[in-house]
């Protein structure tokens, strides 16, 4: 299995995470950016959240968080982005495997989205913690609301980029230094270890990503910020 890139703290694999995560070495930190299950988008007229779909998709995220959970130390811990039409999915995972989501975060976006013209305009998503059996938050003062401002442009072009200093804080309470993400994307997880003196791992399926990922690892001065 010949990565993608690499450099002294960055490994890109290019694939399915399925299939590269049993090779991988472990980590003490999965940061997830997964897709939100299948058909929660809306398709221009509305919503659309068919139950059996969901429910249907959760075996998918019992095969990548399981695998995860296999790749972390005792110590480690997972988070994952997600919303609340993507919340079912995960807690029937979670129940399906055994491994309790721990915690809610809320992000905070400080702006607000669209939201057709019938409904609340949303401004925030969640992130879910899965602990290992020796995990923990060292700072205790460290509520479950979050805020960070959300990127109204998207500077790589990938529609579900997170900002940058929301992955770093992440990383920083969570006390991680060896960090994966199975779903990279344009790399922000990736650049938010760079930046912070940890070694990372990530893996995405598509390769234009990639490649706009690898260009961000080989800038000292960044321009995706």
């Amino acid at each position: 299995m010949s990565p993608y890139y690499q450099d002294d703290f960055v490994t890109i694999y290019h694939g399915d995470c399925r299939e590269i995560l049993p090779e991988l070495p472990k980590v003490n930190l999965v940061l997830a950016d997964p897709p939100y299950g299948i058909n929660t988008k809306s398709d221009g007229t509305g919503k659309i959240a068919p139950w059996a779909d969901l429910c249907n998709a959760s075996l998918w995220y019992e095969l990548w968080i399981s695998a995860c959970r296999e790749r972390l130390e005792a110590e480690g811990a997972l988070w994952s982005f997600l919303n609340w039409r993507s919340l079912p999915t995960f807690q029937k995972a979670s129940c399906a495997i055994s491994w309790p989501i721990e915690s809610i975060l809320i992000w905070d976006k400080e702006w607000i989205g669209p939201g057709g013209v019938k409904g609340l305009r949303p401004s925030y998503e969640m992130v879910a913690l899965f602990c290992r059996e020796l995990f923990s938050i060292g700072d205790r003062s460290i509520p479950d609301i979050c805020r960070f401002q959300g990127l109204r442009i998207k500077p790589t072009g990938h529609p579900a980029e997170k900002p940058l200093e929301l992955l770093k804080w992440l990383i920083r309470i969570s006390e991680g230094s060896r960090i994966l993400d199975p779903f990279m994307g344009s790399g922000t997880t990736l650049r938010a270890a760079k930046d912070l003196n940890r070694k990372a791992i990530g893996i995405e399926i598509e390769e234009k990503f990639c490649e706009i990922a690898a260009k961000r690892m080989s800038q000292e001065v960044l321009s995706f910020t």
